[in-house]
């Protein structure tokens, strides 16, 4: 039987609710070690999950000699800690999106040529959108004029949630970067490069009470619009938004010169070519819930996370430096690339911004 992948895990709260169950489930894998801001929680999170050391300074992991980094940390960290991680010979998995600035970005999708190294768009691995990738390249839709997304979460106490680091756009707070990069990353996976942008990013809470009640200005958005130019001259348009309450709308829905497809809530997917009726176009197989892996998250994206996981053990385990269809740090940098654009965009009025 082959040894277990030795993983170690910088950031502490989404491994707790998502990876660490996600990992137990799909074995195959030994969490060496697991390293957070808070040193107590990380403790109680290696206590909870068998894991031998547990730290506040992500180095010591570096030392443990690890076959994959697995980052999930605050954006304004990932420079350092994907430096890091690329100093050993671990493959490594960064959060999304990959940094905060283009130039480390590029920096670091340099440092990782001939290795695995990839970001977590875990979108990637719902087997609907999957479908919908190959019905496109199959010809369904014929040629592609227009997208239509929305990623609308309901965000419960969204007007009177903390301060945090979420609501500071230095730290790559806000929801482009939480959510819109999924829809970029997934047009750019479906339908190829995106050449311009022009985006509206909104705060509506303009003020948070930090931990000791101290009120705090926001520089994070809470809401953003961007409409998009292909360059196969599609038109694309998607809005993310966090002050929805009480209900969240996923729609992802593109029209082409023969027909169209349109998935809803990542899981009911109906389709037709023009003059015909939209009728449901089933997967082969379909994603599970959170709780079949035992994950406290909600939704797509933390059912998603276990099957991707397992896929990146998979290929750490058989020395592969490509896993097929995952999101390599070179989409990654293209992804900051349309972010820091949209985000130049907005400050603009919304003026039409290169991405190239």
């Amino acid at each position: 039987m082959a040894a277990p992948v030795r993983v170690a895990l910088f950031g502490n709260s989404h491994a707790e609710a998502v990876q660490l169950p996600a990992l137990a489930c799909i074995g195959g894998n030994e969490v060496i070690g697991i390293a957070g801001y808070d040193a107590g929680k990380a403790a109680a999170s290696a206590k909870r999950w068998g894991i031998k050391c547990s730290t506040s300074n992500w180095r010591e992991l570096l030392e443990l000699d690890p076959d994959l980094v697995i980052i999930t940390t605050p954006v304004d960290l990932h420079y350092e800690m994907v430096r890091g991680a690329l100093d050993t010979s671990a493959a490594v998995l960064c959060e999304k999106p990959f940094t905060l600035e283009v130039s480390q970005a590029e920096e670091l999708t340099e440092l990782a040529q001939g290795r695995l190294a990839l970001i977590n768009y875990q979108l990637r691995w719902n087997p609907y959108r999957r479908k919908m990738r190959s019905l496109c390249q199959a010809g369904f839709v014929g040629k592609l004029l227009h997208v239509r997304a929305d990623l609308v979460l309901d965000t419960p106490g969204f007007a009177t949630r903390p301060y945090s680091w979420w609501s500071q756009a230095p730290r790559g707070g806000g929801v482009l970067g939480a959510t819109g990069t999924h829809v970029i990353d997934n047009i750019q996976w479906m339908f190829g490069p995106i050449k311009d942008v022009s985006a509206r990013l909104e705060t509506f809470v303009k003020r948070r009470e930090d931990a000791r009640g101290v009120e705090r200005e926001v520089t994070s958005d809470d809401f953003a619009e961007l409409s998009l130019r292909l360059e196969n001259g599609a038109h694309v348009h998607f809005t993310v938004s966090l002050a929805l309450q009480g209900v969240s709308r996923w729609l992802f829905e593109l029209a082409g010169s023969e027909g169209s497809l349109c998935l809803d809530r990542e899981q009911h997917l109906v389709g037709a070519k023009h003059g015909r009726e939209m009728l449901p176009i089933e997967s082969e197989v379909a994603w599970l819930p959170p709780e079949y892996y035992g994950i406290q998250g909600r939704g797509p994206f933390a059912a998603l996370e276990a099957p991707f996981l397992a896929s990146v053990v998979e290929a750490v385990a058989d020395g592969q430096t490509q896993l097929n269809e995952a999101a390599t740090f070179a989409d990654g940098l293209t992804n900051v690339r349309i972010l820091d654009a949209a985000r130049r965009s907005s400050l603009t009025g919304g003026r039409w911004v290169s991405c190239r």
